[in-house]
């Protein structure tokens, strides 16, 4: 088990997610909204108001960009215009010239500088302002974002996301920032036939100097850079390639996954479904079917990530260590892959503790189905520095589960991984405001006996309760922040409505009960 004097921790505590905000109108059951992405999001309110809705743009353009590197690059950014003579590109991207061996070593010089960091600015003329371009292209990111929303959320168009009924246009913004300095900004409005984008980008350091950047300079990848600089004709284009994996946090893991709210169920029925697809996935097979069901993007990737499961893969340390004890306190058991020798789809089951029985996961307890993704993901998945969006993770659970299912988060939080959930527990809500009082102790209220537990505790800055709230004049929803109280915690105020008239129906009742009683001893003394 890693201590806190161990690389693996000292890795994940040097882990920084840029600063994230995020803008939407007219989107989905969202009037008008904005939120910050912090290293805890938890997404809260009546249902049909958007949580799900925001939670899958977050899965949408944390994909699109790359997990909102320093940079991002469209995908298929043309490098090669930079080498030819002359070249006018398919998005009519006009180069004048194209960037010489002796520009390039010029830059490579400026990046083997260690006393001085490497700005935007410091790159080629016509590679800066080409970059800078792609962003406000819209057959680049606005192309891009508008094919994974139509994925994600299982549609034809993106005007089904626009909220109805009048005709509106529906707006998204992305700001990211590092340490309150803007890096780059991204928007797109789209009113389903036509999309715009208007984006700006700020000079900013893309490798900062001093012993920050010195084990960059270092790299086997920068290396490759400086001799590549020095070498032939063709060595520019791979250097293009190679430079924006090198100033775009190198080597911190950057990827996101989605557990949607119905994982139970597709986990006690994924290999019916993934043997029924393949099975119709040849040409005879399709023959009688119409039209085949799609699932949305999210739940696809969910389902193909459990198909290619690998008991056998090495993931973080810290992870596993998560994921045992996330079934040691809650699941009292293990969650076991079985892969036949031969191959095919990995079958999930539950060896309950102190037993040899394993149980299919059709005739285990719902909470067991609900936990069996989470304890996979952080098994063999998930690695500090991802994005972790969780539907709804109370889902089955007993009171007391929901509550450790916190501390889950919590540690999953002190670990690197930022993550993002819904829900509608509030017994999940109170724990989280105990972790942030803890936090603000500055070590938890009672020692565990075990030195090696995993830390559990939050900073009231690290975590963000946001509130989604329908509006009176039916305009639909909006988003507020709930700020975290010493006293009250971070519940809605709808939470405490219900709860009182709980308490008043009950007692008006109990006084009703009462007074029957009373009415019917008169009765029989007369």
């Amino acid at each position: 088990m890693s201590s806190p004097g161990t690389t693996e921790a000292a890795d994940t505590a040097e882990l920084r997610h840029p600063d994230v905000r995020i803008e939407v109108r007219n989107f989905g059951p969202v009037a008008a909204g904005d939120l910050d992405l912090r290293p805890l999001t938890v997404f809260v309110g009546p249902s049909n108001t958007g949580k799900t809705y925001l939670a899958i743009l977050i899965y949408a353009l944390h994909r699109v960009f790359g997990g909102f590197p320093k940079f991002p690059l469209p995908r298929h950014f043309p490098y090669g215009t930079f080498l030819l003579p002359f070249a006018i590109d398919r998005r009519n991207l006009e180069v004048e010239k194209p960037i010489s061996n002796k520009t390039l070593q010029r830059m490579v010089e400026k990046l083997s500088t260690e006393d001085r960091p490497f700005k935007l600015s410091d790159l080629p003329k016509g590679l800066r302002e080409a970059m800078e371009s792609s962003f406000n292209d819209p057959n680049a990111f606005g192309a891009e974002l508008t094919t994974e929303l139509q994925r994600c959320f299982d549609i034809e168009s993106v005007s089904e996301v626009i909220r109805r009924p009048q005709p509106r246009d529906a707006g998204i913004s992305l700001k990211v920032s590092d340490r309150e300095r803007e890096l780059w900004q991204f928007g797109m409005s789209s009113s389903g036939k036509e999309t715009t984008v208007n984006s700006r980008v700020r000079d900013m350091v893309l490798l900062p100097g001093g012993g920050t950047a010195e084990s960059v300079r270092r790299s086997r990848r920068f290396e490759r850079l400086r001799v590549l600089a020095e070498r032939g004709r063709y060595a520019p284009y791979v250097l293009l390639q190679e430079l924006p994996k090198l100033v775009a946090d190198p080597g911190k893991s950057r990827e996101t996954f989605y557990l949607p709210a119905v994982r139970g169920g597709i986990m006690q029925s994924h290999r019916v479904i993934a043997s029924a697809l393949v099975a119709r996935s040849t040409r005879a097979g399709f023959e009688d079917i119409p039209q085949i069901p799609t699932f949305s993007g999210g739940v696809a990737d969910f389902m193909q990530r459990l198909i290619l499961f690998d008991q056998d893969e090495t993931g973080s340390e810290r992870m596993a260590e998560m994921a045992a004890a996330l079934e040691r306190e809650t699941l009292a058991g293990r969650i076991l892959t079985i892969r036949s020798s031969t191959g095919g789809y990995p079958e999930f089951v539950y060896r309950a503790k102190e037993t040899e029985q394993e149980i299919r996961l059709t005739r285990a307890s719902s909470m067991v189905s609900e936990l069996a993704p989470v304890v996979l993901f952080l098994r063999g998945v998930v690695s500090p520095g991802d994005t972790l969006i969780i539907e709804e993770p109370e889902a089955h659970l007993h009171p007391a589960a929901q509550t450790r299912m916190a501390m889950t988060l919590a540690r999953l939080v002190r670990a690197g991984v930022r993550v993002v959930v819904t829900t509608h527990s509030d017994w999940l809500l109170r724990e989280i405001a105990n972790l942030i009082r803890e936090g603000e102790i500055g070590k938890p209220a009672g020692e565990p006996a075990d030195r090696d537990a995993l830390p559990a505790w939050l900073s009231p800055h690290e975590v963000g309760i946001w509130l989604f709230s329908r509006e009176m004049d039916a305009a639909g929803s909006r988003i507020e922040e709930i700020p975290f109280d010493r006293v009250e915690g971070v519940e809605p105020r709808d939470y405490e409505e219900v709860a009182e008239a709980l308490y008043n129906r009950s007692a008006e009742l109990q006084n009703q009960l009462a007074e029957a009683e009373r009415n019917e001893r008169e009765q029989d003394t007369r």
